[in-house]
């Protein structure tokens, strides 16, 4: 006998495992009916209110761009409100969270954000994280580029490799090309390569692991670890997403580090994530891993505008006397360096480990408060039960196109396993479906995904603002658009089929009356006879 859903619904932010079989046990369990009593009883159901979103459209592609959260548009309303106080911003009584911190000055270290972002990333100390103004990929090119730097000898011994998937994000493999560009460049300019060392290319000195499962871009955890092993010797560094972009599969990470941790450690091998797709989706734990330093951003599943930025993380283990970063007057002791305004004093720079090193400007408050206000939110309620909703979620979704659409009209592509993919699903369309026509169609419907030409695509159920019976809705639509998409191909092709035919009758006639004609038959032409084989 199943739990009353009252009681299921609990298990939503404790326990997926236990929550998707006792759901299982309701021979309604897919109905809208059973879909309606469980948002109806569910305990983070409130913060569907705390998000904007078209009346007309339901979101299920925030791995993009998510909705408006609508406490981001209040912190920066009172941030434009405050500078009509002008400088009064800059200073601690200022905050609206009390005097932890200038509102302005010192906005990067907030103090609740910072906890939120502990909870996703699983740093250990404040100063391994900062949040930066800048996009993604200029941050991604940041920490690359500070931390990829070969030697003379590393040059000439073929130590200089950037180690990096096959199908990785293109600004990713853009941003790895162009700092292999730049130090290949620098390396020529001292001489690296005189002698019998050929001057390499930047794509020469990409290792890029192939995907196992081609059709779908699925990797092994078995082929990037002998990647490593086999070539650790010449690599230099590695920079890997943990969730990827276009299937959703989740690296097993974990796994990948266990078995070459100690081979990272004695090759002092630099190790680069882009958790673009894991912020705001899944929890990762840096602190057990050997990361050198991560970027991510807050435009997917926390719910920013457009590019918005998060900020890096750099292992406060790093020895940053060997990689520099530039730093701005905001890297300085901020104790003394008003005095020293006016000119610059190396000895005020504060020596310290982890991202806060890498602080250059004055932060701009406006740019830091999508990130910084969604993690305090939801960090106050929870993350892991976030995490743990937002599970139940994704399976109640993959369960529904399992039973509406099963194997026949699509391939579910992204790993059905928790542990190797996150809340992204992607699915590949048969019969060569124009996934833009279906996007089209479903957002007429009123639901919002992506599509990945030709045949992809990535949908996504969220804990902040899916409910599941948007879930029941979508697929109920996507079946409908998805069959009325091939019963219009299957007419077509047989009305172009009979076409097809006739003209293929005629041509066959015209033919031949044309040979009896060159012929200088004289004798009437007569319909040609098909005698059957």
């Amino acid at each position: 006998m199943s739990l009353p859903l009252s009681a299921l619904t609990k298990l939503l932010l404790t326990d997926p495992d236990k929550f998707m079989q006792e759901l299982k046990k309701n021979p309604d369990h897919l109905s809208f009916e059973i879909a309606e009593e469980l948002d109806q009883h569910d305990p983070l159901g409130y913060t569907y209110k705390m998000f904007e979103i078209d009346e007309k459209l339901i979101p299920f592609a925030g791995h993009s761009l998510g909705p408006l959260f609508n406490p981001v548009r209040q912190e920066i309303n009172r941030t434009l409100d405050l500078q009509q106080k002008l400088h009064a911003g800059h200073f601690p009584d200022s905050h609206p969270k009390g005097k932890q911190s200038g509102h302005w000055f010192d906005c990067d270290r907030e103090k609740e954000s910072l906890n939120g972002a502990k909870q996703l990333l699983g740093f250990k100390e404040e100063h391994e994280f900062c949040f930066m103004p800048s996009g993604l990929s200029h941050n991604f090119g940041t920490v690359v580029e500070t931390f990829f730097s070969p030697t003379k000898k590393d040059w000439q011994s073929g130590k200089s490799k950037i180690l990096t998937l096959e199908g990785e994000f293109f600004s990713d493999q853009a941003v790895v090309a162009s700092v292999l560009e730049r130090e290949i460049q620098s390396a020529k300019n001292h001489e690296c390569f005189n002698g019998t060392k050929k001057e390499p290319t930047p794509e020469s000195e990409i290792i890029k692991i192939e995907a196992a499962d081609k059709k779908n871009g699925l990797y092994r955890t078995e082929d990037i670890i002998k990647a490593i092993k086999d070539n650790a010797d010449t690599i230099q560094m590695i920079c890997l997403s943990d969730i990827v972009f276009n299937t959703g599969q989740r690296l097993e990470l974990d796994k990948i580090f266990e078995a070459v941790g100690d081979i990272i450690k004695k090759n002092n091998i630099k190790v680069i994530l882009d958790l673009a797709h894991t912020v705001g989706n899944r929890p990762v734990n840096l602190e057990s891993m050997p990361i050198t330093a991560a970027v991510g951003c807050a435009y997917k599943h926390l719910s920013g505008p457009a590019g918005s930025s998060l900020g890096i993380y750099v292992n406060r283990n790093v020895d940053l006397k060997n990689y520099p970063p530039i730093r701005g007057w905001k890297g300085a002791d901020p104790n003394q360096v008003f005095q020293k305004i006016n000119s610059y004093d190396a000895s005020i720079m504060e020596k310290k480990a982890g991202a806060t090193a890498f602080r250059t400007s004055n932060p701009p408050p406006l740019a830091l408060h999508p990130a910084q206000v969604f993690l305090s939110e939801f960090g106050k309620i929870g993350f892991d039960k976030c995490f743990n909703k937002s599970e139940c979620l994704t399976r109640y979704l993959i369960m529904q196109l399992q039973h509406h659409l099963g194997d026949k009209i699509i391939e579910i592509i992204t790993p059905l396993d928790p542990k190797q993919r996150g809340a992204t699903i992607a699915v590949r369309v048969k019969n060569n479906v124009d996934v833009r026509v279906i996007e089209e169609k479903l957002k007429e419907a009123g639901f919002e995904i992506d599509s990945r030409p030709p045949n992809i695509l990535r949908m996504t159920a969220h804990y902040g603002y899916t409910k599941f019976t948007h879930i029941n809705r979508f697929v109920t639509s996507l079946k409908k658009v998805l069959n009325k998409n091939l019963e219009h191909d299957e007419a077509l092709h047989k009305k172009w089929g009979v076409v097809a035919l006739a003209t293929g009758l005629v041509t066959a006639f015209s033919l031949f009356a044309v040979s009896r004609w060159i012929s200088g038959s004289s004798a009437p032409v007569a319909s040609p006879k098909f005698t059957p084989k």
